[in-house]
Parts: structure tokens; sequence; C-alpha cells
């Protein structure tokens, strides 16, 4: 497993059963991936939950872009969309369940707690042992014996590249959409509170020229000339035609003027002289693999790896975390089940390649829906919301609901 938000999750859960592992991450510390970004935590957040111990779920609002917010009340429980064209509010669409927003780099920083990660191992091979064990062989000359490796390792997963062919394994990209992501700070009280008038912690803006997310992104203090927002937009076109930073940030500039307030505010405080990358958008869509015996599974981006624009790809990561460590649990001691872990392992990988597979493509056909004035109206995140695929096993969902209860329960304790 690798320190991301899956591999920590997973640790958690095994941890909190009682079962012995090891994280390896190929990064060299923790401070390696500096950028930052939101993410909704919504139908899986109980899930989550239920991996912490007690102690340290109670305290998850630590993550969250603003821990003083009631997110249960509205505007929070509900996705907002602006028509960017007249500033009307296209949708406003409640929110089953809770949904909360958390910041990337806090998130991690807070699930490495109680952890301990090596860092440092870049996994060259997994040499499969006569006595059904596993051998993982690293980039520095280390070795590690197990019973069982998790690729939990991102969408470009070394694991996944080791279980399947290349073709099979490799990263499919986005043909011409441009994506940009931007954290930045106003330094500047009014504006800051301007930028929160259309929803205190994130909204979509929607205009057939642009696409743009707005999302408060760390609230470190009172003081709103603290306060980082995170911007995200996109269009159809080629990423050629703005070969350097200036051009793109002068395009930013150029269709974010065309937007309604606050959007259009939030694209006039983008320095100029910002360092401005297109994001190469890329998915994998879900293969189900063969777990060798029971001794390797894949989970998080590494099973199915998708664009942000239906905030689903943390959420799927925590349900694999969690089915995986169910499955876990019950083979080992004390508990004890007469299944074979082998079987359950190679199902856990069925399911994710259904549940995956599907949520990807929706995923991807979201993506370009939603940068296309035309069929956004039909697009799965106008039908569906942040709702779960359609596909999704009614199993999983009255996981869910139990997870949901057990929290509700250690809540009232």
């Amino acid at each position: 497993m690798t320190a991301g938000v899956t591999g920590l999750a997973i640790a958690h859960g095994l941890q909190k059963a009682g079962i012995p592992f090891k994280i390896f991450d190929h990064e060299p510390n923790a401070s390696a991936r500096p950028r930052e970004w939101t993410m909704g935590l919504h139908w899986a957040l109980p899930l989550l939950k239920s991996l912490l111990p007690d102690k340290l779920a109670s305290r998850l609002s630590e993550a969250y872009v603003d821990s003083s917010l009631d997110w249960t009340q509205s505007p929070l429980d509900r996705m907002r969309m602006y028509n960017g064209l007249t500033g009307d509010i296209m949708k406003d669409i409640p929110i089953k369940g809770q949904i909360v927003r958390v910041s990337r780099r806090k998130l991690r920083t807070f699930l490495t707690g109680g952890t301990d990660v090596k860092y440092g191992h870049s996994l060259t091979d997994i040499h499969y042992n006569a006595d059904n064990t596993i051998t993982a062989a690293f980039a520095n000359g280390t070795t590690q014996a197990g019973s069982l490796v998790v690729g939990a390792d991102g969408p470009c997963s070394a694991v996944r590249g080791l279980l399947l062919s290349e073709e099979e394994a490799s990263v499919k990209p986005l043909e011409n959409v441009i994506h940009t992501n931007i954290t930045f700070c106003p330094q500047d009280k009014e504006k800051a509170l301007f930028l929160r008038s259309a929803h205190p912690a994130w909204s979509i803006c929607l205009h057939p020229d642009l696409f743009c997310m707005l999302s408060i992104q760390d609230t470190p203090a009172e003081d709103p000339t603290t306060w980082s927002f995170q911007l995200v937009s996109g269009w159809l076109g080629s990423r050629s035609s703005f070969p350097t930073s200036s051009s793109r940030i002068t395009e930013l500039k150029r269709r974010g003027n065309l937007l309604c307030e606050p959007f259009k505010s939030a694209f006039d405080c983008l320095d100029e002289n910002l360092d401005c990358k297109y994001e190469e958008l890329s998915c994998w869509e879900t293969k189900e693999w063969d777990c060798q015996n029971g001794r390797v599974a894949l989970a998080g981006d590494a099973a199915h790896a998708m664009p942000p624009h239906r905030g689903q790809g943390l959420n799927h990561a925590i349900q694999d975390a969690y089915n995986l460590v169910n499955i876990l649990t019950k083979h080992y001691a004390p508990s004890s089940t007469s299944s074979d872990l082998s079987s359950e392992l190679q199902s856990y990988a069925n399911e994710v390649s259904i549940r995956g597979a599907e949520e990807v493509r929706l995923t991807k056909q979201n993506a370009y829906m939603v940068l296309d004035w035309r069929s956004l109206e039909q697009s799965p995140v106008f039908k569906h919301a942040l709702d779960r695929s359609p596909v999704v096993d009614k199993k999983e969902e009255k996981e869910v609901e139990t997870a949901q209860k057990e929290v509700t329960a250690m809540a009232g304790a």
C-alpha cells in the first residue's frame, strides 16, 4: 500500500482489527507531494468513519476545508450549479446522506497519524513464492515478504502494471479536454468574503465557454485574508493552443471574465505571473485482474482512475478499502470463516471491475457533457448529482446504511 488516502484508510481498518501490515510509498518523504486540491466526501463518509478508531473518527472535521461549518444545514447539504450567463441557480440538488469537503493535504496528514510509512520504496517486482506468500522488490534494493500486496498506488499503479499487460494497464487520456486546477489566496478580506457568497463551501458555474468550480480550500483562521481557494476550470479544445503559462493565464482570465459574479472575480484574483499548467486528465476503465491465489489486490485510483467531474473517485476508493478490510478481518484470528480467502479476493476483484468500470464510463461521459453547453442538462451529474452509479449493488447500499448506524451509535455513546 502507499500513503495516499486509500492505503491509509485500509491501514487504519487493519490496525483496528489487529491485522499486521506495512505501508510502502515511492515518494521520498511525506511532503513530496506539494500540490493541493479539495475532494467531496459524501456517500462513503460513514464507511470511512467506520474504518477509523473511534477517537480518530470523532476528529475527522480537522481535515475539512472549514471545520467551523455545520455541513448538515442548507445550503451545505446540497450541490449548487449556477448559470454563468445569467447568475441564476440552474440546479440546487439535495445530497443523499451528508457531504463534506476535505483538503487533500489535510486528509492525508490526518490519516498518516498513528501509522508507520516506509518512504522511498518504488515497487519493481512481485515474486510469487511456492508457500503461497509474496516477496515485493523495490528499486532501492530492499525486499519485503508477506501474504498479500494491496496496490493502492494511484492512477499509474506499479502493482497494476505487474498484473496486466502494458496495454491493459495503461491509463487513457481524455482527448481535447483543457483542464486547470489552481489554488490561490486573494489576501483581501472583502474579496474573500465575496467569493463565498455563491456558496459557503463550493459551487459550480456553467457557461457555453467555460466549466468552473469554486471551492474554499482552507480557512486556517478567522481572518479572511488568510483563506485560500481552489479554482477548477475546463473547456473543450487543444492544449497546444496555449503553450506557455502566461498564455494560459491570459486565456483563463478572458474566459472567466464572461462569467457571472462571484466567479468572474475569482479569475480576476489570479496573479499574471502564476505558474499555470494544463492537467492531463486520464482514466482507467477497470478490468478484472487475477488475484494470484489471494495474494494481490487493487484499490482506489489503481483500480478505477477517473476524472473529477462527478466527485466519485474518493468515495469509491473508500468503498474499496471498506470491502477489503471486511474480507481480511473475517480471515484473521480470532475471527474465522470457512470461506476461501483466494475466492473472496477474486470476488472482490470482480465486484470492483463492475462497479469501477461503470463509474469510470459514467464519469468520463460526464466530463465531456458538462463542457458542452448543448448536452450538459443530459449529463450524469444533472441526472444523478453525486449519487453512486445506478449499477451499484444493493448490498453496498446496505453496507453504507449499516456503517451510518454504527457511526451514529458511536457518536451517541
